[in-house]
């Protein structure tokens, strides 16, 4: 009863045709013209100045460790995300740096956020710390596990579409170093999404959740509550949607709750669950703009992830 109630209260109706830019109720980005844009800029950093010191901490030291990370292009990005209400965006920022800063450490979190070349923050270097090696190490362990995997793909609205799979925590063992790896490649997965990706940036993402092998066991509440945080209030993405598939018993008397508790309100009325054959499934996913085309063949589509050639590929790249 508990889940067909947590399935009713989250499903909307799919029955009507819908439009991809507006299918859920995001508010239209302006156009950015030169003129706009140094406006905001301008406005961005009015509004940062009203900011205590003692409240954007690791934003100062993020200026004064790595001005180049934070130029105007990333600074765009949280613009966007916040839809150019520069109040928002700022402190958003301040939340940002607070959180990588605690994520990373203070040496990597002042280093892009790359698996390649010598200067990003996942290389494994031997010149780090031990503290900044265990960080990395853990991190790479999280991105293998696969939790949380870029399908490379969009929906018809150009959102990107990220594959969630908590049955990946099978060999996942609660530890605060995991708990922590997996933060942190959550990090990476959704920078190496956005960063100079315009329209992603504009648009957002939509988030693919297929729970349907987990078990209870697998459940870290820690966890959630931690990458919930940093993907509502810290990251620069806007989140479209979480489509959750196929979900198991257990999803209705003890995720949703969960997800009630540590979910904004905007973002829970964005949950829309989809249960029954798979064939119904990809019926009710193609209805928000999700063919079977860009899904992963792990739900019937015709995307195979590869997690292992995706990171080398982006080794070579250096991102």
């Amino acid at each position: 009863a508990a889940a067909a109630a947590a399935t009713a209260a989250t499903r909307r109706t799919t029955t009507e045709a819908m439009d991809p830019l507006t299918i859920y109720g995001q508010r239209p980005q302006p156009e950015e013209t030169p003129e706009f844009l140094s406006a905001k800029f301008a406005e961005l950093e009015d509004e940062l100045s009203k900011i205590p010191a003692e409240k954007k901490v690791g934003w100062i030291s993020a200026t004064e460790k790595c001005p180049a990370l934070v130029a105007e292009s990333h600074r765009l990005m949280f613009l966007r995300c916040e839809v150019f209400n520069v109040k928002e965006a700022a402190a958003r920022i301040c939340k940002y740096w607070d959180k990588r800063i605690e994520l990373f450490g203070k040496v990597l979190a002042f280093k892009p956020l790359h698996v390649g070349g010598a200067e990003g923050a996942l290389h494994e270097n031997s010149e780090n710390t031990k503290e900044d090696a265990d960080r990395v190490r853990f991190t790479w362990k999280g991105l293998y596990l696969g939790f949380m995997r870029p399908t490379m793909t969009h929906d018809t609205g150009g959102r990107a579409i990220v594959f969630a799979d908590p049955s990946a925590f099978k060999g996942y063992n609660h530890t605060s170093d995991e708990r922590y790896g997996v933060a942190r490649s959550t990090w990476y997965v959704l920078h190496n999404i956005l960063e100079g990706n315009d329209t992603v940036q504009k648009l957002g993402v939509v988030v693919i959740a297929y729970p349907h092998h987990a078990k209870i066991s697998y459940v870290d509440r820690k966890l959630m509550k931690m990458n919930m945080e940093s993907i509502t209030g810290c990251i620069p993405v806007r989140m479209g949607s979480f489509h959750i598939c196929h979900p198991p018993w257990f999803f209705g008397n003890i995720i949703f709750p969960l997800i009630k508790v540590i979910m904004p309100d905007r973002m829970k009325k964005r949950i829309r669950v989809h249960s029954g054959s798979q064939e119904k499934v990809l019926d009710s996913l193609e209805k928000f703009g999700l063919e079977r085309s860009v899904l992963p063949s792990d739900i019937g589509g015709d995307v195979i992830l590869d997690t292992d050639g995706w990171l080398q590929e982006c080794k070579k790249k250096g991102l």
